[in-house]
């Protein structure tokens, strides 16, 4: 059975895919029975991780090194593992051993009031002591300390094209890099990539976890077991559109700038065992993107996070023609420098905007404008230009804007119109108030005042025919939604009880429910590996 992406059909395909695939092979009665331990396992371990990110990497090598046999099961192919850690800014915060009631605190002000302290306390533990288990495992890269806290992260050895100091540079891949080297140099890992996890195994009575059950690559069911934990590292729901439309605002033009092998897969699975959930709310939205480019390609290929020369000679309209935010104004959410908007933003933004006369949104669909100067200026969708930073597409070899964005014009990605009238009508937006939103602009940057919204960056005209534009998409980070669990890593039940041999790690089921300050997923993903030093230490079951 071909397993394949399709860029944008897949959608939540291997999980239903292998369901489908176990049925057939083993009857409805079986499938719905699956807690029931199977006759023979095709794969035996001590400790069975379920997705191969920075989290899943983490897990594994704290439990190999704890003397554990562990079995790490993939979703995706060899060259599109790695997960959301594999293309983000490399960058975790930590603990400051000098002061960890100020971590705390500032970590308490982030969860919501029903999360515990316990697990709290634990994070920062585990922060506290990431720097020596990085220096143990020969980390490279740097740990530095500024303004009461620290940041880790990997030097430029495997970077995506960039060369010096990390600031404001996608780190992630080197980062990921780094982790999955000891890995697979680990003669007590054993990686299946292409091999996703479909169910959990357990005991119906007890919900004892005992094993997975996988599908490999050519769609054969797999029994997995484990004899003294699974690990669930498996990431989001980004790519699964029925599961943003229930958790989400529905409806919208979502893409995801990470993986797009998260399609929600665990959900299913700790929902079978009773686990608790949290997290489903908490959206984590990157940049604008052309719709139609990641539409046809899976992924979103969206702006830069960093910088404002994007957004030069162009402005954001709605489907009547009118200029909608101020696409670059300060002051703005900082980590190193300017943070396009809306990067984490936890405003309402423009795009949610709802009208309830019409019982529409307001602003969609939207659309970037910009005029002939920007188009030579370079990539306009430059966070998937070639050697940029931060997108699954470019840095995993799906898709690169061309500099020139003559391609993407002959592609149809992007729409030009010698007048701003002919753009308009090709876009479907007014014409009449396209023309009127534009004069005004260009008045407001003629005068160096925008009136209406503010704007100060990159606050230069759109007057230069001809004109391109293209509907925007909103990009999305990553999810925060999964099973609650304790200081440990272990998942809880809606009893308040720890299931039995289970865990999870990472952004499945993320401490981050409520605020999120960026960095923070990279610390809880290498934090991960106390799932692992934990697991090692229960009995084997069998």
């Amino acid at each position: 059975m071909e397993q394949s992406v399709s860029r944008r059909g897949f959608v939540a395909g291997a999980a239903l895919t292998a369901s489908a695939a176990f049925i057939a092979a083993n009857g409805k009665k079986a499938y719905t029975a699956q807690a029931l331990e199977p006759e023979t396992w095709d794969i035996e371990a001590d400790i069975v991780v379920v997705g191969f990110g920075g989290s899943g990497a983490s897990a594994a090598i704290a439990a190999a090194d704890g003397g554990s046999k562990v079995v790490v099961l993939e979703k995706a192919p060899e060259s599109d593992a790695g997960g959301n850690f594999s293309v983000c800014g490399g960058s975790g915060v930590l603990a400051n051993p000098e002061n960890p009631q100020m971590a705390f605190d500032f970590l308490r002000f982030q969860m919501p009031d029903d999360s515990q302290n316990e697990e709290l306390e634990g994070f920062v533990q585990e922060s506290l002591a990431t720097p020596q288990w990085l220096e143990d495992h020969n980390f490279d890269g740097m740990i530095t300390w500024s303004n009461g806290g620290g940041s880790m992260y990997a030097t430029n050895e495997y970077a995506h094209g960039f060369n010096g100091s990390m600031s404001g540079n996608g780190f992630g891949r080197g980062f990921y890099q780094f982790l999955k080297d000891l890995v697979v140099s680990n003669e007590n890992i054993e990686v299946h990539y292409a091999t996703p996890g479909v169910k959990l195994i357990f005991d119906p009575e007890t919900h004892e976890v005992h094993g997975v059950l996988a599908m490999d690559a050519e769609g054969k069911p797999l029994n997995v077991l484990a004899r003294q934990a699974v690990i669930l590292t498996l990431g989001g729901f980004e790519n699964n559109k029925q599961m943003l439309n229930t958790f989400y605002p529905p409806q919208l033009p979502i893409y995801p700038c990470g993986t797009p092998y998260n399609t929600g897969d665990g959900i299913k699975m700790i929902t079978e065992i009773g686990a608790k959930l949290r997290g489903f709310s908490s959206v984590e939205w990157g940049c604008y993107c052309c719709k139609p480019a990641s539409e046809e390609v899976g992924v979103c290929m969206g702006i830069d996070f960093l910088g404002t020369d994007c957004w030069n000679n162009s402005i954001m309209v709605n489907a009547a023609g009118k200029h909608i935010e101020a696409e670059a104004a300060s002051p703005v959410k900082v980590f190193t420098g300017f943070v396009t908007n809306p990067l984490h933003d936890k405003r309402q933004i423009p795009a949610l905007a709802f009208d309830m006369e019409t019982l529409r949104y307001s602003n969609l669909p939207m659309f970037y404008i910009c005029d002939q100067t920007r188009f030579e200026a370079g990539a306009m969708f430059n966070g998937v230009a070639a050697n940029a930073p931060h997108y699954w597409a470019d840095i995993h070899g799906w898709a690169t804007w061309s500099e020139d964005n003559q391609a993407e014009v002959e592609k149809g990605w992007l729409v030009k119109g010698e007048t701003l009238e002919e753009l308009a009508e090709k876009l479907g937006i007014d014409p009449e108030g396209l023309a009127a939103t534009v004069e005004a602009y260009n008045a407001g940057c003629a005068a160096g005042v925008d009136e209406e919204f503010g704007r100060d960056q990159a606050f230069t005209p759109v007057e230069t025919g001809p004109f391109y534009g293209c509907e925007l998409g909103l990009g999305l980070i990553n999810t925060q939604g999964g099973p609650v669990r304790n200081a440990n890593y272990q998942v809880i039940s809606y009893d308040d009880e720890v299931i039995p041999r289970l865990y999870a790690g990472g952004e499945f089921g993320s401490m981050y429910t409520w605020l999120y300050q960026g960095a923070g997923n990279v610390s809880e993903c290498i934090n991960s590996r106390g799932a692992g030093a934990h697991a090692t230490t229960l009995d084997r079951w069998c």
